[in-house]
């Protein structure tokens, strides 16, 4: 597994979704299981388009794997920046974030599209 790569990549994913979020919840207005909605669907382009730059060096790493690793790295940055930064300025916390049904749905369908693309590219 390419490590930095990974990680590069991984923030990458993290720093889309930031952005994609935003502007569905905070600029569009949208409800919040109108967000999700709207996030399980672009989710599936953001991770490809991600994974497929992991791929590119021909990385013979399992697709369920470097996905893990993403989910990984992307939680770290959610403990380090959003929820400090922006869930608890509203009165949450790492366990009322970290437990939402939507997001771990996210989680699993995140991991699951990379394992997917690894699929398809063999």
């Amino acid at each position: 597994m390419k490590w930095v790569r990974g990680l590069l990549i991984a923030a990458l994913i993290w720093f889309a979704i930031f952005i994609e979020i935003s502007v569905t919840m905070v600029a569009l207005k949208l409800s919040p299981l109108a967000t999700y909605i709207t996030h399980y669907i672009l989710l599936i382009p953001i991770v490809f388009f991600c994974a497929g730059l992991y791929y590119r060096t021909k990385d013979k790493t399992r697709g369920f794997f470097v996905g893990l690793y993403f989910l990984v790295i992307g939680i770290i940055l959610d403990m380090i920046i959003t929820v400090p930064l922006f869930i608890m300025p509203q009165g949450g916390n790492y366990m009322s974030y970290f437990s939402e049904i939507y997001l771990l749905a996210g989680f699993v369908e995140s991991v699951a599209l990379v394992a997917i693309y690894d699929v398809i590219r063999r």
